[in-house]
């Protein structure tokens, strides 16, 4: 793919949906890495109205084809190496923050195994994330009582975290193979209600911040590590106001405030272009579109299908 493509000649491609979504992976991660957060937001933007506008079939083909975090993990933790493995899962961790983990792996004279972008499952959430890895839910992977269905293995330590980052290290075993899920900006979003530019500000600060990386050294120790997100998150503030009262009062009543709600039966409204798609048994708002709702939209929300919500990094380093 040439890193001049537009998103039209990418996503109005004739190419399979596979090739597609690989190609759209691919220049969103050139234009996180290059860009600033203003082009990052344009970008995403255009191309998110283009697939929901215009090529929404490649949503529907979505989990069936895009590169997904969930099996780019397995096929990562399966390739031979004489070091550990170990896997840092920041809840929440968008495209918007791969600039600053990138900027505190230069600082620190790191070279990076490898750089990518990955897709999380549809919907994007954590239970979803977590579901693929084989567990009912985040909490199951928690003080190391990793069930056997896990996909990396019994043997595997893993824990799930939601305090500074300079006070995990005591909880990083010296054995071979970790499993870490650190709750941090997820937490900023749901629980302190941070608003966006104050996140946008903070983020990267802690994510150059000696404290975050005294925590990836420790992982680093005789371990190869991988650090990657079960999804990103959206700002609503920038998508569309749905105008139209039937759309509004559909998508009010079947997903109030939500992006997804679990559903049983195909979304029975005919909009074109759909507004909605019915896919893994969920229901799924598609594209940057809010509506009205009592108490207002949710400043940051995931879970729907747009690139922002979907898309994060994943980025491997070499062990120490």
């Amino acid at each position: 793919m040439s890193k001049a493509q537009t998103w039209g000649e990418i996503i109005l491609d004739s190419d399979s949906p596979q090739t597609i979504w690989t190609a759209i992976f691919m220049k969103l991660q050139d234009v996180a890495q290059n860009g600033s957060l203003n082009d990052l937001h344009h970008h995403v933007r255009d191309a998110d109205r283009l697939l929901a506008e215009s090529a929404w079939d490649l949503w529907q083909a979505y989990l069936d084809t895009a590169p997904h975090t969930s099996t780019e993990l397995q096929t990562w933790w399966q390739q031979p190496s004489p070091a550990g493995r170990a896997i840092l899962i920041l809840d929440a961790l968008s495209l918007r923050e791969l600039p600053a983990i990138l900027a505190g792996v230069a600082t620190r004279q790191i070279e990076p195994t490898q750089v990518r972008v990955t897709g999380a499952e549809v919907p994007s959430d954590t239970d979803q994330f977590a579901q693929a890895l084989g567990v009912a839910s985040r909490s199951k992977l928690g003080l190391n009582k990793t069930p056997g269905t896990f996909v990396f293995g019994k043997d595997t330590y893993s824990e799930v975290l939601g305090i500074p980052f300079a006070d995990c290290l005591g909880s990083i075993p010296n054995g071979p193979d970790v499993f870490l899920w650190h709750t941090w900006l997820d937490d900023q979003i749901h629980l302190h209600h941070v608003p966006p530019k104050q996140i946008y500000k903070d983020a990267p600060e802690t994510l150059q911040g000696d404290a975050f990386w005294s925590l990836v050294n420790k992982l680093r120790q005789g371990r190869r590590l991988l650090i990657t997100a079960d999804h990103g998150y959206a700002e609503s503030r920038q998508f569309t106001t749905e105008e139209d009262l039937e759309v509004t009062k559909a998508l009010r009543d079947i997903l109030g405030a939500s992006r997804y709600r679990s559903a049983n039966e195909s979304w029975s409204h005919q909009f074109m272009p759909p507004v909605v798609l019915t896919t893994n048994n969920h229901h799924v708002a598609v594209g940057q579109r809010k509506w009205k709702v009592q108490g207002g939209f949710p400043d940051l929300c995931h879970g729907g299908m747009s690139l922002l919500e979907i898309a994060v990094p994943f980025i491997e380093l070499p062990p120490l």
